[in-house]
């Protein structure tokens, strides 16, 4: 059994990214962590796990309960959690709340920390690491806190891929692009968005899941044997700019 761990596995992106790495052969089987596995079919070779990421001893109860060591982690977790009470809770405020901006970090760039920190020293040679960035750690934008961790997640996995390489463990990263997530919805309807796509992305169309999916299931296979410390945009050309 060649097993995979994927964070935020249960929907979106992260099910994707489950789905391409069993469809590409490069897992056998995969373990899917997720704060919230509430009405998420079950599928064959996928086992789900609830856990909070960013909480080291949930993540070790979990990763030891698997009872095999991964030779795959993709670190997918990120995002934001909703605050529907809180009118001081938009990711675009330049002068947000400490408290939300330590959660936004948290979640975006610690817990690749907390997982790798645990899942990390038992990964034999061959293994591969790939962690979901963003364009928003490339590129300037008005997502402030989700930004700055997702450029510590990119610089982190360079150094990362760095320090791993002498035992044979790959380290890359991909940068989504436009994507209708859950971030995006606290901001603007799907109107808004498509509207946005539209004149900020040169290939003027989003991005989906699946494809986002594809390239992690490359960067985690046999194929990338050669490919370390890579940070691939997945993007329609936004982080070129716009053009003229």
């Amino acid at each position: 059994m060649t097993l995979a761990i994927v964070t935020g596995g249960a929907r979106g992106i992260g099910a994707a990214i489950v789905d391409a790495l069993l469809a590409d052969g490069t897992a056998t089987q995969v373990a899917a962590l997720d704060l919230d596995i509430a009405d998420v079919e079950a599928r064959d070779h996928v086992s789900l796990h609830a856990c909070d990421v960013t909480d080291e001893e949930q993540v070790r109860a979990v990763v030891a309960s698997l009872g095999e060591q991964a030779t795959v982690l993709v670190n997918n977790a990120g995002g934001s959690r909703p605050h529907p009470d809180r009118t001081d809770a938009l990711p675009f405020n330049p002068f947000g709340p400490v408290d939300l901006w330590r959660e936004s970090v948290d979640l975006n760039l610690t817990s690749a920390h907390v997982v790798t920190r645990v899942v990390g020293p038992g990964m034999p040679k061959g293994s591969a690491i790939c962690n979901t960035a963003s364009i928003a750690g490339v590129m300037a934008s008005p997502l402030f806190a989700y930004g700055a961790a997702k450029a510590g997640l990119i610089h982190w996995t360079k150094c990362m891929a760095l320090m791993l390489a002498p035992h044979g463990i790959r380290v890359n990263a991909v940068a989504p692009g436009f994507i209708y997530t859950r971030l995006w919805e606290q901001m603007l309807s799907r109107e808004m968005f498509e509207a946005m796509v539209g004149t900020a992305v040169p290939m003027a169309s989003e991005q989906t899941p699946a494809q986002i999916a594809d390239t992690v299931a490359f960067l985690c296979s046999s194929r990338a044997a050669q490919v370390t410390g890579q940070v691939i945009a997945i993007d329609g050309g936004s982080s070129l700019g716009r053009p003229r």
